[in-house]
């Protein structure tokens, strides 16, 4: 299995160039970055390099069904047991408008006697990275969960014929979020024998595609991100010129730049500790982040 243990305080991006469509005002928008990943136990099902993270950018499987569920590896990523995934939208954030806001597609499906394959996350939003709230959820029935709705194949951006899981930040009582945490909690069910959900062959979420017909435009601001895939770490600077550092477990600096406005791949496999911090000074802004091993 591969360890990816990535967390990024601060905006992160990775760009795919995902088509938006105004509509009465909000634009129809499918996540385009992963600000962070750890997997779990129990699958590794897309996760190589040659599908992550494209696989879970874009609309969901055109050819998902209530009964076919889409396990194509281009198509969706395992997170397993306990994994936890962050993805969001680059140039948008997510406005709590009428109805439903964002929709989370999962690969479960329908089998037996319209019994459903359920492999449940718990789902939790930020507008910052900082604050998250998280939506309320019943452990018995697990509504409020994500990955209990099969995909429909109707309009991605209605859960009523395309189906999948809809969230309302009303809900919450939240005004607009950019980042949507995926928290993979289908252990509970797997050892529960008596659960509605049960099924000895649950192996944990699978993330097909996250999208929201709510999308409004939010100015993108310099970032750090941290990429999930190798030793490298990805800097947007905007507005000025930057400052990038790099500090060891001990808080000694190892390295500082100045940057002028751009996009920069700064690698980090050269330096001699594992655990690094960097950070990104533009202006009195400071974006930073952790570099785990």
């Amino acid at each position: 299995m591969i360890s990816i243990r990535c967390i990024v305080i601060s905006f992160a991006i990775v760009v795919l160039g995902t088509s938006s469509v105004l509509c009465d005002d909000y634009y129809h928008i499918a996540a385009d970055t992963v600000l962070a990943f750890i997997p779990g136990s129990g699958q590794n099902a897309g996760q190589g390099p040659a599908f992550f993270p494209q696989n879970v950018f874009g609309l969901p499987d055109s050819t998902a069904s209530e009964t076919t569920p889409a396990t194509d590896p281009r198509s969706v990523c395992s997170i397993g047991f306990g994994g936890v995934i962050e993805v969001g939208f680059s140039g948008y954030a997510i406005k709590d408008g009428p109805g439903d806001d964002f929709i989370v597609y999962e690969n479960a499906f329908r089998y037996l006697n319209d019994k459903v394959y359920a492999e449940p996350a718990r789902i939790s939003v930020s507008s910052d990275n900082v604050v998250w709230y998280d939506f309320p959820y019943d452990s018995a029935t697990l509504i409020g969960c994500a990955g209990i709705t099969p995909t429909k194949g109707g309009d991605p951006f209605d859960s009523k014929s395309g189906g999948g899981d809809a969230f309302d930040l009303a809900t919450l009582g939240v005004d607009s979020v950019r980042w949507i945490r995926i928290t993979d909690i289908t252990r509970f069910v797997l050892e529960n024998p008596n659960h509605r959900y049960y099924d000895p062959t649950l192996s944990g979420f699978d993330l097909d595609a996250v999208v929201s017909a709510h999308g409004v435009l939010a100015p993108l601001t310099s970032q750090v991100f941290v990429q999930t895939r190798s030793s490298v770490v990805e800097l947007h600077v905007v507005g000025g010129p930057g400052i990038y550092s790099v500090y060891n477990v001990e808080g000694s600096l190892l390295s500082r730049q100045e940057l002028m406005p751009g996009v920069y791949i700064m690698p980090t496999e050269h330096f001699e500790s594992a655990f690094l911090f960097v950070t990104l000074s533009v202006g009195s802004a400071v974006y930073w982040a952790k570099v785990l091993p």
